[in-house]
C-alpha cells in the first residue's frame, strides 16, 4: 500500500512539472509566431486604404476575400492545436519519468505539429501579413516539413 502512495504522489509531481514544461512550449510557440512574422519579408504589411495613406492602417475587408471556409478552418486549426497541446502535456510527463531520447525527439515532432496548427489558423495570416498571400503563407508547410524530418530522423534511429 505505501508503495502505491509513493507512486501517486511521484505521479502528481510529475503532472505539475509536464504542465509547466507544456505552457512553457506553449509561449515558446507564441513567440516563434511573432517573431517569425516580423522576421519574414512582407510578412508584417497592412493594407493602405487608400493610395495616398501610408499610415498602414489595417482594413479586415481589403486584407482578405469572401472565404466561406474561415470558420471550419478556424475550428479545425483551433481543434489541431488543443490535441496537439494535450499530446505535448502526455509526452512531456512520460519524458519526466523514462528520460528517453525517443519520447524528447515525439515532444519535439508534437511542437512542430503544434506551430502548424497555431500558424494555420487565418486569423494569424490576416493579422500577421496578407491574407493567403506573402510570405507567411508558407509558415505552416515550414513547420510541418520540419516535423516530418524530425520524425524521418528518429523512424531510422
Amino acid at each position: 500500500m505505501a508503495k502505491a502512495k509513493t507512486a501517486k504522489s511521484n505521479g502528481n509531481g510529475t503532472s505539475g512539472k509536464a504542465l509547466m514544461w507544456t505552457f512553457g512550449i506553449l509561449v515558446l510557440s507564441f513567440v516563434l509566431i511573432v517573431a517569425s512574422a516580423f522576421v519574414l519579408p512582407g510578412a508584417s504589411q497592412f493594407v493602405r486604404t487608400h493610395p495616398g495613406d501610408f499610415a498602414g492602417r489595417f482594413v479586415p475587408g481589403d486584407a482578405m476575400p469572401a472565404d466561406d471556409y474561415m470558420d471550419f478552418r478556424l475550428v479545425l486549426s483551433a481543434a489541431n492545436a488543443l490535441i496537439a497541446i494535450y499530446l505535448i502535456f502526455i509526452y512531456v510527463k512520460d519524458y519526466l519519468k523514462l528520460r528517453s531520447a525517443f519520447t524528447l525527439g515525439i515532444i519535439a515532432v508534437l511542437f512542430s505539429f503544434l506551430l502548424y496548427a497555431l500558424t494555420s489558423v487565418p486569423l494569424v495570416h490576416i493579422l500577421f501579413g496578407r491574407y493567403g498571400a506573402g510570405s507567411f503563407s508558407f509558415v505552416p508547410l515550414l513547420f510541418s516539413a520540419i516535423g516530418l524530418l524530425i520524425f524521418a530522423k528518429l523512424s531510422n534511429e
